[in-house]
């Protein structure tokens, strides 16, 4: 999710938004190429175990991913290297690997992948087993199954996402009425302008100035209207 990703010092909404809106912290448990499992996962793991975060002064913020993408949670001896050597050309610094506890972490289960690891594999795999149909039906369940807990426990929430899932979600023969509370993204990912020749992102991700630009004009008066 680099749309979002977890470095205090990388120019990305969750922090525009923090400095814009007077929030006084943030918990951002955004992760580089994560999927949808581990916005499900670490938000539920953080409202469970980080005794910080109360309803009474927590917004709840979901910038929610490619409903295609794909996680699961292991041990730190196998995420760890496998995200580093995933993502080589990004320096350590510039990326947060979020922990769920002591031994546990997302592996991302990546679309493509060019290596000859064992992860590698388990990825060819896992993609040949698991359809791209039945990860799509599996997101949208994530996000009304995260909505309903986030509303049990009595936290005000917000859902968003990094583009346009019409495409996707045509493909199970769903529309975008499916899911509650989302704001499209459109104004933000596509200003082209903005995203190109990015030296932080890459790969067509909003350049900082996309970032200050979305949350400034869409996401904030969003929030307060």
């Amino acid at each position: 999710m680099s749309y979002n990703m977890s470095d205090e010092h990388i120019c990305s909404w969750p922090y525009y938004l923090r400095d814009l809106a007077n929030f006084k912290s943030i918990y951002n448990v955004a992760q580089p190429g994560a999927g949808n499992t581990h916005i499900f996962n670490s938000i539920i793991n953080e409202v469970e175990y980080n005794d910080k975060i109360t309803p009474e002064d927590t917004q709840i913020i979901v910038m929610w991913s490619g409903l295609t993408r794909s996680d699961t949670i292991s041990t730190q001896d196998i995420t760890t290297p496998w995200h580093r050597s995933a993502m080589p050309t990004k320096p350590d610094h510039a990326i947060n690997y979020y922990q769920f506890n002591d031994q546990f972490a997302t592996l991302s289960l990546f679309n493509e992948v060019f290596g000859n690891t064992p992860v590698d594999d388990l990825c060819r795999i896992y993609k040949r087993y698991v359809s791209t149909d039945a990860t799509i039906y599996e997101s949208i369940l994530k996000i009304k199954s995260l909505k309903g807990y986030l509303d049990n426990k009595g936290f005000n929430s917000t859902f968003t996402i990094m583009y346009d899932p019409t495409g996707d979600l045509k493909i199970i023969n769903k529309t975008i009425d499916e899911l509650d509370d989302i704001l499209y993204l459109d104004q933000f990912a596509t200003e082209q302008s903005l995203r190109e020749n990015c030296p932080i992102y890459g790969y067509g991700h909003p350049t900082p100035d996309g970032n200050l630009r979305w949350t400034k004009e869409h996401l904030i008066p969003y929030l307060i209207k």
